[in-house]
């Protein structure tokens, strides 16, 4: 055996001899391919909340539907795709799967996610044999439902949400099936947003595939196969030596809902135990609330990939995804449905909540664990909806914006702000965008800091985002949750970061502040719609803070001169420049001290 070459067990038991070069330059090509992808889907969709925005994943999986490779998105969808690949493979059979199919699925007991989630995917056939599949996952600006945009924020079962997609083909041997297209654009309130990202979607899903095929070009198929096989493995191999070298130890986390959307005296709770053992990690779902009736249950391969999102970033944060990161952890399921694990129709448009506090919930679960390698919480995630899809004389449109908030401070740095929910690589619409688009104007765009979790390491700025209505026949929608158990706790002593609040106030004068989400509120001309984004928890005592960052943080407005004394225990005057404060070193060690 050469220096290049290797005997590795494969994905299947057997014993292989991998050149470990080629498997490099495989595994790399595969990571350029979903690149590409991800290129072409920013180049060609119709909709901000893609192109700008990037709320989609894309991947490109091996013949079975494991996970190849990822390209920078939201991570869950990437968790996903894989989930919804396979749920089509057992659904139609490899026989009944041909070369020039497109697929699309949007159920969330397929693919884990809420209805709005849509995933258009394709089969790789080489010299007629089927070796992959590419596709991605992506935010619709509508699918049909109760409530435009989706996230439906007060359904009771899943039919009120929209039309679901159940691995239909969008295209049949190459060419377009003209009745599912027919359709979808007679049940979306935006058909020309819509087509537009799907047909962009199918591109996306085209450019990978012809990357898979030039690579089998090179190497041919069953090479190709073998080599990520290897990749897989040895993927696998490295987790389960990073997870050996943790203390065994177990912990459980928990986090409550504020409100499920339909029922009040409903208390919703999601329990989680993690146990690391060996070279295992179990998260135990065991002691979650059933199956909510309102829409903020998420299905399982979502609630599964929130779990391998979260180890990932602690275990593995700047490796390329594959199978190994989704299938490291072992999973627990309640015994009966769950949120986690809800059965149709449980109703899921608001999943997205539950999928943030599990990715959250299993950072704080190996604080102790790996203290070196885990964040503070933090904040949930927050989107509102601004739209008109009921007049006649205007134009429709449906403008929905996930909006950045605050990250857990690390040991060793602060938190960073303006960051997206759970570690994603999505970003705010451009002020530009919104309003070249859509009949909304941004008022500011600030941060936030009283939300920020003091610390050693203080945690990450909300944002104060505020646009005002242009528009007749306007609706307003909201997402906030965690207002009252918040995400955002501190570690090590750390404080907690403060939650999302939102305030409307219009033209009368008259101002509301909203305790809950609003559904589909209709509002005059005028009206401001004020979002401050949680902040990320604090990581160790405050009072450990280097004083001099302290003077920092008064100088640039993050903290106030009381919070200094009170807070961190750090005595400042004002020095011989405006804005220059100077630490008094005496007073700051009795104020410590006492």
């Amino acid at each position: 055996m050469n220096a290049s070459q290797e005997s590795t067990a494969d994905l299947t038991g057997g014993l292989n001899e991998v050149d470990v070069v080629k498997a490099e330059i495989t595994r790399n090509a595969m990571k350029s391919a979903a690149l590409e992808m991800n290129n072409t889907l920013v180049r060609s969709a119709y909709n901000p909340l893609i192109f700008d925005v990037k709320d989609f994943g894309v991947g490109v999986m091996s013949a079975k539907g494991d996970l190849w490779a990822d390209a920078p998105g939201l991570p869950v969808f990437t968790g996903v795709l894989p989930a919804s690949v396979k749920s089509g493979l057992a659904k139609w059979g490899e026989d009944q799967i041909h070369d020039g199919d497109v697929f699309v699925v949007n159920s969330p007991y397929l693919n884990g996610t809420h209805i709005s989630d849509t995933a258009v995917y394709m089969p790789v056939f080489y010299e007629g044999k089927l070796v992959a599949f590419t596709g991605s996952m992506a935010h619709w600006a509508d699918v049909g439902g109760m409530s435009p945009g989706g996230w439906t924020v007060n359904s009771t079962e899943i039919y009120q949400e929209g039309i679901s997609f159940t691995h239909q083909r969008l295209n049949i041997a190459g060419k377009p099936n003209k009745d599912i297209l027919d359709l979808i654009e007679n049940n979306m309130r935006v058909p020309s947003i819509v087509l537009g990202d799907m047909h962009a979607q199918i591109a996306t899903a085209r450019t990978g595939a012809e990357r898979v095929k030039a690579l089998c070009d090179r190497y041919s198929a069953e090479e190709v196969t073998r080599l990520m096989d290897h990749v897989l493995a040895s993927t696998e191999r490295s987790l389960r030596a990073k997870i050996a070298a943790m203390p065994d130890g177990q912990r459980q986390t928990s986090f409550r809902f504020d409100f499920n959307g339909v029922d009040r005296q409903h208390v919703d709770h999601v329990v989680m135990t993690t146990t690391v053992q060996g070279d295992r990690i179990t998260v135990d779902f065991t002691g979650t609330s059933d199956q909510s009736p309102g829409p903020i249950n998420a299905g399982a391969e979502a609630s599964a990939g929130s779990v391998a999102e979260a180890l990932k970033g602690i275990l593995d944060p700047h490796g390329t995804a594959n199978q190994a990161h989704l299938t490291v952890a072992d999973i627990v399921w309640p015994d009966s449905p769950s949120l986690v694990n809800p059965q149709k129709p449980a109703p899921c448009d608001s999943y997205g909540y539950l999928m943030t506090g599990i990715v959250e919930s299993m950072q704080l679960s190996l604080a102790d664990l790996a203290p070196d390698k885990v964040r503070a919480g933090g904040y949930q995630m927050v989107a509102n909806y601004i739209m008109s899809t009921t007049s006649e004389t205007e134009n429709s449109y449906v403008f929905a914006e996930p909006i950045q908030g605050g990250h857990g401070a690390y040991p060793g740095r602060d938190g960073g702000c303006m960051m997206f929910v759970t570690d994603g690589d999505a970003s705010n619409t451009p002020i530009e965008v919104i309003e070249q688009r859509y009949p909304v104007e941004c008022e500011e765009f600030s941060l936030n800091h009283d939300v920020s979790g003091a610390g050693e390491f203080r945690g990450g700025a909300g944002v104060t985002r505020s646009m005002r209505v242009k528009q007749t026949n306007t609706m307003i929608k909201t997402a906030q949750e965690n207002t009252l158990d918040t995400l955002a706790k501190g570690v090590d002593g750390g404080h907690d970061g403060g939650p999302t609040s939102v305030e409307l106030q219009f033209s009368d004068g008259s101002v509301s502040h909203e305790k809950e989400r609003i559904s589909d509120m209709p509002v005059p001309v005028g009206t401001l719609l004020i979002t401050r984004t949680g902040g990320g928890g604090g990581y160790g005592d405050p009072k450990k803070r280097d004083p001099q960052r302290v003077a920092e943080d008064l100088r640039d407005g993050r903290i106030t001169l009381r919070e200094a004394t009170d807070v961190y225990g750090v005595a400042l005057t004002q020095g011989s420049l405006p804005d220059i404060w100077e630490v008094d070193l005496s007073r700051t060690a009795e104020l410590r001290a006492e």
